[in-house]
């Protein structure tokens, strides 16, 4: 993988008069895309408290679709600030970016440098930002900047999903068992917990070509066995099959849902006593139903998980768990998801506006990958 080398390779010389922004007034859950428009608008002249980012790049997350849907608990404010019509907010939660001007007397950071936001709601499908406070940013080093625009999202989850809740014993056969095991942060969660020598349990969907994707989940990933859904689901298999899957003195202590409905129960019913089952999806739209006896007679914990909650609540922490995250990457311990990604070229100065808004509507309308926006400067 190859590094971040230097953020000052990026600059452009000069903060620009205008900047290009993806904003939205309303909401259609119906088709969010309708919602979007490219409004241009002035900068605010750099002074002696504004920093100044420029856009490298930003993902396009469920969440960021949910918000224009108008689904998502999280919201940002609508303001006339950027001078539209009527009150809007800017799109996306998460992307990375280079600082292009600092006012005097900001520490730790340099014009050049790479930074993320801390929160959500930030505004990052925009050619530049600005923002008064260095604390709202967090610097990332040696990082490519395609793991560093979705380390706050998929990266924090996937590590705070493993490590905040349960105390491990790295020399035991201890596990965890997920559902949706080729999304982007189960695929997380099996490296980190590789790393950790914590043994994970991925279940996926019934495919033709499962064989093939339980090989590249185990082999590039690091998923220690992977299961059907078929498999987790029938009660023969997990009496008679999976106890040798494990190994002698296995202890399930964690299991990550993010699918709902069977699939939840069935990864619950693995775990031991006084276990816990954190939920941060659902994709199958599905209730999470969990069996009286699991609570009564195991003292099963089922607790619900939101990065941005968590964020809200505990900023350093976040910090933290970026910075952690970041060095895994720069250090190739985590594979860059430029790997896997679909990644859609903004040429800033020679797209028109409906052909960047178009570029948009494609990543929030196609399937299958990862899409990630980068900014050609």
């Amino acid at each position: 993988m190859k590094p971040f080398i230097s953020g000052k390779r990026f600059l452009s010389g000069k903060v620009p008069a205008s900047f290009k922004s993806l904003v939205y007034s309303s909401h259609d859950a119906e088709d969010c895309t309708k919602v979007l428009s490219l409004h241009q608008y002035a900068a605010k002249a750099p002074s002696e408290s504004s920093i100044v980012l420029r856009t490298l790049a930003f993902p396009i997350n469920p969440s960021d679709i949910n918000q224009l849907e108008g689904v998502y608990p999280s919201k940002p404010k609508k303001t006339l600030e950027l001078g539209t019509k009527e009150p809007s907010a800017i799109a996306g939660n998460e992307g990375v970016f280079e600082v292009v001007h600092l006012p005097q007397g900001v520490r730790g950071l340099s014009v050049g440098d790479m930074v993320i936001p801390l929160q959500a709601n930030f505004g990052t499908w925009s050619t530049f930002r600005t923002c008064q406070d260095a604390s709202q940013l967090v610097k990332i080093e040696a990082c490519d900047k395609l793991a560093a625009a979705t380390i706050a999202v998929n990266g924090c989850t996937a590590y705070q999903l493993l490590n905040n809740y349960v105390k491990w014993d790295k020399n035991g056969n201890e596990w965890l068992v997920q559902n949706a095991g080729t999304s982007s942060v189960s695929k997380i969660v099996t490296q980190l917990a590789r790393l950790q020598n914590i043994k994970t349990l991925s279940v996926i969907r019934d495919r033709d070509n499962f064989e093939e994707v339980a090989r590249d989940l185990e082999t590039k990933f690091g998923a220690t066995k992977v299961i059907s859904e078929s498999q987790n689901n029938d009660k023969v298999f997990g009496k008679e099959t999976l106890p040798s899957i494990l190994g002698p003195e296995a202890r399930v202590k964690l299991a990550l849902n993010s699918v709902g409905g069977k699939s939840s129960s069935s990864i619950a019913r693995k775990l031991e006593t006084d276990a816990t089952m954190l939920t941060y999806g659902g994709m199958s739209k599905m209730p999470v139903v969990l069996p009286t006896s699991l609570h009564i007679f195991k003292g099963l914990k089922s607790l619900g998980f939101w990065v941005t909650r968590n964020s809200l609540l505990d900023p350093e922490n976040k910090r933290q768990t970026v910075e952690c995250v970041a060095k895994l990457y720069a250090d190739g311990k985590l594979l860059s998801p430029k790997e896997e990604a679909r990644v859609l070229e903004w040429d800033v100065h020679n797209m028109s506006d409906q052909e960047v808004l178009e570029l948009i509507k494609k990543g929030i309308k196609e399937k299958g990958k990862k899409n990630i926006v980068c900014l050609k400067w």
